[in-house]
């Protein structure tokens, strides 16, 4: 390998690897019929775990998502982790529960799709969560 290259190389590997060493993990409870907590706020490259997944999955809801994401959706009854590398906040629902308001959000960073959740027509068990959302990201 030319000069060059190895010292461009160099550093942005031990970039990379300090962001891998300060990135933590967050974990979210599934207690009865509500996730604990509602809203978690994280840094990008930090990972999301949740636990005490018997009955429950996380799937994000379409709209609620930063621009350009991935589709989030865990199998039924398993715990789940994501790692999330972009900016914004996702609010995710569990898919047999949504009716009992069983869902929460991810705020990663800045809020930067906050417009776009206040914007976005919802009802029942979601608009509960959007609305809880909506104040954590509004109090950054």
């Amino acid at each position: 390998m030319p000069k060059t290259k190895l010292a461009l190389t160099i550093p942005a590997a031990l970039l990379f690897m300090a962001q891998s060493a300060f990135a933590e993990t967050h974990v979210v409870t599934a207690e009865g019929m509500k996730f604990t907590p509602l809203v978690v706020k994280i840094a990008p490259g930090d990972t999301v775990r949740w636990e005490n997944m018997p009955t429950h999955n996380v799937e994000t809801i379409d709209g609620l998502v930063p621009e350009g994401t991935e589709k989030i959706n865990s199998p039924m009854g398993e715990n789940y982790q994501h790692t999330f590398e972009q900016e914004g906040i996702y609010v995710y629902k569990c898919t047999p529960h949504i009716g009992v308001a069983m869902g929460g959000a991810v705020i990663v960073g800045e809020p930067v799709n906050l417009d776009d959740i206040k914007a976005a027509e919802v009802s029942g068990g979601e608009a509960r969560i959007v609305r809880q959302t909506i104040k954590e990201a509004e109090a950054m």
